[in-house]
């Protein structure tokens, strides 16, 4: 925003023409080859925890729907976590990601698809930087270095780009979705792209996006309205942003249907885990910063990741801004965007609410406001040494007092940092800007080489060649179980015990790298079903999980081993093995694998057809055609009686005799079933992921809304 946001006075800037499009390519392109630097001493540096175990196989699992001519809203490869779309954060409504998807299943190495998504990525955000900083008035140098640093900063790095890619992928669109906003204020034939720029976001599958429009656009537009009192303006901004919300519809309906039979409840109010802490401003200008914080493991001094530094120039940029310049006609678009950010600073250090649990994830929004304000007032401001050098020095003292143990990383880098900032003030212009920039990188490579991982998650030493995950295959219809502690992945193991594990045991979702259906997966909001057998988020399952599972259910008089079709079982070694043997019965053969025990099903599972586990006696299957998410029988069955099949229940699932339809219910806590009449007929099965058709409905309403706007514009202009 500028005068011309607020009053009009002056011409937007022009996105679309050549000399910005270079720039915004220039940053793209720098932050892109500064994102790369870790790769050259840690391949798989873009590469650890939810992205290994979670996002990966699933993005892979996608790309191998699509090809196959499914719909990617369903794998019955995946008992728990299975419903694609339902997860939301896959972005199955992102066509840019699943043009990436596509993509990333032509890679032969993991790494190196997580590493091109994520870099990516990072050059789509420090694009959408570039745009939206011109719009508010900042130089095109000056743009490039706010592209650059919100780019690399340690947010976006060490958890969005190395982790929840998500949280990277919808920042990127959320940048490209602020600058069409702003235009949209300016100008109503900018109206779809900012729609469309607002679907992509939310659409990306990240709630805290999603939030932070919110936020965003509660604060700006009344403050837009107070300087400008332009109340047309504010509204056909809103409506840009509510149509973008509701074509995204069929995202985030399916979401809110599941969330209801989930067994992950939502908090009024989340305390201290993952919370940041209030000294963030200063944190964000010093490149180690210690904190205690209550994480995943508990309580304790969290030195790396440095998730809250940003670049040691943007502190003392702000630090150095000239208040009068800010209530100048040239700095309100700039005084917005910093009312907006410190509104989104709050919800970032306050507790989490309801489901947006670990504020510390609202961090990023955060600190591209205050870099974008900081580029601002880079080239408007002089820089007084004294002042300066004192924040640079307080900054690294109070780091130091923190965690002595640091002394001489911390001097290292208070130290570079004081020689970039020497450099800085003697220069002016674009080449105090480039000797900045050059320093943001040469930090960035110094903080990635001594901090290579995130701490705060697990890193997975897997096997990166995806030819390494096959893994003896099944039968179709019939599934593999898969028992272990949620620590056993995390336990010392020689090489190539860690190799086999993650054929022989995989855990969360990687099991759809060997192509093999298990009953097991990882959910952020697992089915209440799956409590039975007591399976966590990352599948792994207590002790008691094989008595439940091979116990027979009072509904259907048969275990959840049975009609789940599990053949092969892969049990931790010592007391899980032996436990699982103790119930499992004579019908099992054991050996040791390398690094599990491996039961396997004498005589293989059921005989019926697709993923048909049992019926009613005498029923018969005449012919069958089965897809990812649809089924279709010609069966006889003399009595009727109950069907079952070897199916992970979510809602959306519906059934029909003779196109008639029949209810379906949940049998053995978690799987599909229906009760089907005497005599013959075709038995349909059809999974269509509750909210997604009302979800369709909402955003072809948007659409035609948005049409009719354009049109009107189109009729207004001529």
């Amino acid at each position: 925003m500028s005068a011309g946001l607020i009053a009009g006075a002056a011409a937007p800037v022009g996105l679309t023409r050549g000399g910005e499009l270079g720039w915004g390519l220039l940053t793209a392109c720098l932050a892109v080859a500064t994102a790369a630097v870790p790769l050259a001493h840690t391949p798989t540096f873009y590469f650890t925890d939810d992205y290994q175990a979670y996002f990966m196989p699933g993005f892979l699992e996608i790309a191998r729907l699509i090809k196959a001519g499914e719909l990617p809203f369903l794998s019955p490869r995946l008992f728990q976590g299975g419903a694609f779309l339902a997860e939301y954060q896959y972005a199955l409504f992102n066509p840019v990601s699943l043009l990436l998807y596509l993509v990333l299943d032509g890679f032969a190495r993991l790494d190196h698809a997580a590493s091109f998504f994520a870099l990516v990525h990072v050059g789509l955000l420090a694009g959408g930087t570039h745009a939206l900083a011109r719009l508010v008035g900042v130089s095109r140098p000056a743009a490039v270095l706010a592209g650059l640093t919100a780019a690399t900063s340690g947010w976006i790095i060490y958890w969005g780009a190395t982790n929840w890619i998500p949280g990277l992928v919808s920042t990127a669109w959320l940048t490209w979705a602020a600058a069409a906003l702003i235009r949209a204020y300016r100008s109503p034939g900018s109206v779809p792209i900012a729609a469309g720029a607002v679907y992509l976001t939310i659409a990306s599958g990240w709630p805290f996006s999603d939030a932070a429009i919110i936020a965003g656009l509660g604060a700006g537009l009344p403050l837009a309205f107070w300087a400008g009192r332009d109340g047309r303006s504010c509204v056909r901004t809103a409506v840009a942003a509510g149509l973008g919300g509701l074509l995204a519809a069929p995202s985030w309906m399916p979401l809110a249907a599941a969330i209801g039979t989930s067994s992950r409840q939502p908090e009024v109010l989340f305390h201290d885990m993952l919370s940041t802490p209030p000294a963030v401003l200063l944190a964000m200008g010093v490149p180690v910063w210690p904190e205690t914080w209550l994480g995943f493991d508990g309580l304790k001094m969290h030195v790396g990741p440095p998730a809250q530094y940003v670049s040691w120039w943007v502190p003392a940029a702000l630090i150095n801004a000239s208040r009068a310049r800010l209530n100048a006609p040239e700095g309100r678009g700039v005084a917005l965007l910093l009312a907006v950010t410190a509104v989104i600073a709050l919800l970032a250090i306050s507790p989490g609410v309801s489901q947006l649990r670990w504020p510390f994830r609202f961090l990023p929004y955060v600190q591209i406001g205050f870099t974008i304000v900081a580029a601002w007032c880079a080239t408007r401001d002089r820089w007084a040494p004294g002042r300066t050098l004192m924040l640079i020095a307080i900054g690294g003292a109070v780091a130091l007092a923190r965690d002595p143990d640091l002394l001489t990383l911390q001097l290292l880098l208070t130290a570079l940092v004081g020689v970039a900032a020497v450099l800085a003030l003697r220069a002016e212009g674009t080449t105090r800007l480039a000797l900045i920039a050059a320093s943001h990188a040469c930090i960035f490579a110094i903080l990635t080489t001594v901090m290579p991982v995130n701490e705060q998650v697990g890193t997975w030493p897997a096997p990166m060649e995806r030819a390494a995950y096959r893994a003896p295959s099944l039968p179709a219809g019939n599934t593999m179980l898969v028992l272990h502690d949620p620590d056993y992945h995390r336990t010392p193991m020689a090489p190539e015990v860690w190799n086999a594990l993650f054929t022989e045991l995989p855990h969360s979702n990687t099991p759809l790298l060997t192509g093999t259906a298990v009953v097991g997966g990882y959910s952020p909001m697992p089915m209440r079903g799956f409590r039975a057998i007591c399976m966590w988020r990352g599948g792994a399952t207590c002790p008691e999980a094989a008595g439940r599972l091979a116990h027979p259910d009072p509904v259907t008089g048969a275990s959840t081993l049975d009609l789940a079709r599990v053949v092969r079982v892969a049990v931790e070694r010592g007391p899980r093995a032996d436990g699982f043997a103790d119930v499992a019965g004579p019908g099992w053969t054991r050996r040791s694998g390398v690094a599990a025990e491996l039961f396997e099903r004498v005589g293989g599972g059921s005989a019926l057809p697709g993923t048909l586990s049992a019926g009613p006696p005498g029923f018969a299957v005449g012919a069958a055609a089965e897809g990812a998410s649809s089924g279709r029988y010609a069966v006889s069955s003399p009595e009727g009686g109950r069907v079952v099949w070897a199916r992970a229940w979510y809602p959306g699932y519906a059934a029909s005799w003779n196109g008639a339809p029949l209810t379906v219910e949940i049998v053995n806590d978690f799987l599909v079933s229906a009760v089907i009449p005497a005599g013959g007929g075709v038995l349909s099965l059809r999974y269509v992921p509750a909210g997604l058709v009302p979800g369709l409905a909402v955003a072809a309403l948007a659409a035609i809304a948005l049409a009719g706007l354009m049109m009107r514009h189109r009729r207004m202009r001529a």
